[in-house]
């Protein structure tokens, strides 16, 4: 209250006429009798109930959702959409969401949203590709999706906008909100109580079929599976991903068992899961499941359902295909510790097994070899380096098979490979078998078409015994060193490492 008058802000305007409707409600309530004004009491909890999940679904989810109005003005958003543009939510709030275009999207987006007013029948969405130009002038290409708003109020009119950020790598861009079958039993409870209480809770009513219609468009938008499953686990809603992945109508699908649904092998899977989550653990799990005949590998994150921090029956469950995610980080692992010529690991990958194998002790490192190709820059030079690589990729073969089960070729650098005999000590003449079987192989003529190369190489060796308290590091400095011995001895020759070759026993 004040002495002066003043112009209220549209929030505050909207605060008043919150308070109208409370006070007329309550109004309302004073006029039923005592049983009456109880089973609207209720009602109207439940459906507090029901809206507090719904604000806090929608202001939980990592996918940008706003209400725009038909004046193109920030209704309401949440925060991921606040993330998205950069912005606080204040300034953000005083913008215009066309003014955040860029200048050569704008009319061709505005055309395409009004002309969507004009034919949208239902559930219809638009999906539009556009630029928005940030605060910080940086320029940020997304996908947008906007379906009509389905309200009889008109302040509460225009559209939902779903804004998916096209820059991020296939984001997991879920919303974890399968808690829509709790409100739509909530709200069909509510509204039979309301139709026998009193007329002027069917606002409320309508409001709350508004928001459960929202719901359901932004969890069948999302390509991932969501599902709220119930304690005795039985689904109480599924999304439309679960006709695309499963061949499964999601109405088929609720009030089903898990076992009934899904595939026997899958639902053996993530049995272990479900017993966690079920006892009030949030559990995340990748297994591998069967999809449209293909295999694929799913990773899913499950949530006990939650009501006013208070564990309630059942969990939320939102599962995505990772499968191409996965192939990908095993392509640029591979590429990581794996020569692309020859396909042999390497210099990292051996350093690495190389310090594995010396933590392990007098069973990890048996020996090493340093091979150095004799004569092989020649090649290059008279054929060509196509001719030299695939001299390389019968090197790798040759040297390959002569070594044992268990033991690890890499190439080096160049022409260099390196071999790493695992395993208990190997005495020393066993050691020279496997060397000058190498030189043998190595050493007869590789023909490719017309032309016939011959190489020798130069070996370098140590037997871990002669060095134990050395590091993998020095190891290989010494076996190197001995094949650099070899080189200057005339060649294609077996030179190996004695610990007095270096002063004080390091190798140089």
């Amino acid at each position: 209250m004040h002495s002066m008058p003043r112009r209220f802000t549209r929030q505050q305007r909207q605060m008043l006429a919150d308070l109208g409707q409370m006070l007329e409600h309550e109004i309302g309530l004073r006029k039923l009798d005592s049983a009456d004004r109880l089973q609207v009491l209720r009602a109207i909890d439940r459906l507090q109930t029901q809206h507090t999940l719904y604000v806090e679904t929608f202001h939980r989810t990592p996918v940008a959702i706003a209400h725009i109005g038909r004046d193109w003005e920030w209704r309401h958003m949440n925060d991921a959409c606040v993330k998205f543009f950069a912005h606080s939510r204040a300034p953000l709030t005083k913008t215009n969401i066309r003014d955040l275009l860029d200048a050569s999207d704008r009319t061709r987006f505005e055309q395409a949203v009004q002309s969507l007013d004009i034919r949208s029948r239902g559930g219809e969405v638009l999906t539009l590709d556009v630029t928005f130009r940030l605060r910080n002038k940086q320029r940020k290409p997304a996908r947008v999706q906007v379906a009509r708003r389905q309200t009889t109020s008109a302040r509460d009119g225009g559209w939902l906008f779903v804004i998916h950020d096209t820059q991020a790598e296939q984001q997991e861009k879920a919303a974890r909100d399968a808690r829509e079958a709790a409100l739509h039993r909530g709200a069909h409870e509510a509204s039979e109580g309301l139709r026998k209480a009193h007329e002027q809770l069917t606002s409320a009513e309508r409001q709350l079929g508004a928001t459960r219609v929202d719901l359901r468009a932004i969890a069948d938008n999302l390509p991932a599976l969501v599902a709220y499953v119930d304690g005795e686990r039985r689904y109480r809603f599924a999304n439309s991903t679960y006709r695309e992945w499963l061949g499964l109508d999601p109405e088929e699908i609720v009030g089903r068992l898990t076992h009934e649904v899904l595939d026997a092998d899958f639902f053996a899977a993530i049995e272990p899961y479900v017993q966690r989550v079920l006892s009030g653990e949030r559990v995340e799990y990748e297994v591998g499941a069967t999809l449209n005949g293909s295999q694929r590998v799913l990773r899913g994150v499950m949530v006990p359902r939650r009501v006013h921090d208070q564990a309630d029956d059942g969990y939320c469950l939102l599962v995505q295909d990772v499968t191409e995610r996965r192939a990908l980080l095993d392509r640029l692992r591979h590429q990581a510790f794996h020569d692309a010529l020859t396909g042999l690991p390497n210099r990292r990958s051996f350093f690495e097994r190389l310090d594995e194998a010396c933590a392990a002790g007098s069973d990890g490192v048996a020996a090493i070899m340093f091979i150095d190709l004799d004569g092989f820059k020649a090649v290059n030079d008279t054929y060509g380096h196509q001719c030299g690589d695939e001299v390389l990729v019968e090197t790798a073969r040759r040297i390959s098979r002569c070594v044992r089960g268990g033991d690890l070729v890499a190439r080096h650098a160049g022409d260099e490979f390196t071999v790493l005999l695992a395993g208990p000590a190997i005495d020393h003449a066993a050691l020279e078998r496997i060397a000058r079987a190498i030189l043998l192989t190595l050493s007869q003529p590789i023909t490719f078409g017309a032309k016939v190369v011959r190489l020798s190489a130069s070996i370098g060796m140590l037997l871990r015994g002669q060095a134990a308290s050395l590091s993998g590091e020095a190891l290989l400095r010494a076996a190197d060193a001995a094949m650099y011995r070899a080189k200057v001895a005339g060649k294609a020759r077996i030179v190996v490492h004695e610990i007095h070759d270096s002063p004080a026993g390091v190798p140089g």
